[in-house]
């Protein structure tokens, strides 16, 4: 059996260098060290293990097959160890982590999930911030950023979440509102005139009512409020499927015409130096998992091809 505390750090890293770079001289350079003295630890190296792990070659040197295995092991025995200091430098998985995303977003898809990231990891505190703007990562406003859009954020890293589908809603038990001439339309300011079916222009023309100026109308600053005034029967309202989901299965609003696949989709947004930091990645995976159920309604919704998951 060989003894592993004889195999000094040095003489570990001396392999490492010479196997990944093919040569004693490159390894030495790299380590800082003469050709000679990685030479010296690699041939100590192997006398101790009784086995050979390079050819020695006029232009260089070639891993063995038993030395190759090696370079394998020993680079991932490496790696670990970068990965645990570089670890004790990072915060660990308790504490805070702001998160900024919309009050639709905040409000109806994600505070009814939280009771179960709260049984995940109890030390980790949310402060979440409700704001319809983009929130500004570089200068500290959020760690997270969750947005409804295009991806593209220059500087920034976007990991995709799920996509959406918008709908007209109707107040339940509402029956005039199937003639739309008769309807009140609640209006999301917020809405973009980038996404087609975000505004109500696109669904008038398509039910034939060609002068909006004639209709019953009112506005509100967020799809959110358009949902809670539905609700309590105010009118009909354009609503996303992550944002409107509880509504439905409480029976408190029903669809009047069908799913549309909206061109944007959910993202979650960090810095890229914060992407990989222990309470941002806690958060990132717990939200994939608490989503899936709701990504594949919304994918079924758009096309009942697709079950849920």
């Amino acid at each position: 059996m060989i003894a592993t505390s004889r195999l000094p750090l040095a003489t570990l890293r001396a392999f490492e260098a010479a196997a990944r770079l093919g040569s004693f001289s490159a390894a030495a350079m790299e380590l800082h060290v003469t050709p000679a003295a990685v030479s010296h630890r690699i041939k100590a190296l192997e006398e101790e293990t009784g086995v050979a792990l390079f050819e020695r070659k006029a232009r260089g040197v070639i891993l063995t097959e038993a030395g190759d295995r090696y370079r394998a092991r020993i680079a991932e025995a490496f790696g670990l160890i970068e990965a645990a200091t570089r670890e004790l430098g990072e915060p660990g998985i308790d504490g805070p982590l702001r998160v900024s995303a919309s009050h639709a977003f905040l409000g109806h898809t994600l505070l009814p999930r939280l009771d179960d990231l709260a049984r995940r990891h109890p030390g980790l505190t949310l402060d979440l911030v409700g704001d319809n703007r983009l929130a500004n990562l570089h200068t500290g406003e959020a760690d997270i950023a969750l947005r409804f859009g295009t991806g593209r954020y220059p500087g920034l890293r976007a990991e995709p979440l799920m996509d959406d589908a918008i709908t007209v809603l109707a107040p339940a038990g509402e029956t005039t509102n199937d003639d739309w001439r008769r309807a009140c339309f609640i209006e999301d300011s917020s809405a973009t005139d980038v996404e087609p079916w975000s505004g109500w222009a696109p669904w008038w023309r398509e039910a034939g009512l060609h002068e909006p100026g004639m209709l019953r109308r009112f506005t509100v600053s967020d799809s959110g409020l358009a949902l809670d005034a539905c609700r309590q029967g105010l009118g009909l309202c354009l609503a996303r499927l992550s944002v409107a989901r509880e509504a439905l299965r409480r029976g408190e609003v029903v669809t009047r015409r069908p799913w549309r696949r909206t061109e944007f989709s959910h993202y979650l947004v960090t810095l890229p130096g914060t992407a990989e930091a222990p309470r941002v990645r806690a958060f990132r995976d717990w939200l994939h998992l608490a989503l899936e159920e709701l990504a594949g309604e919304i994918r079924a919704a758009v096309d009942p091809r697709h079950g849920p998951g």
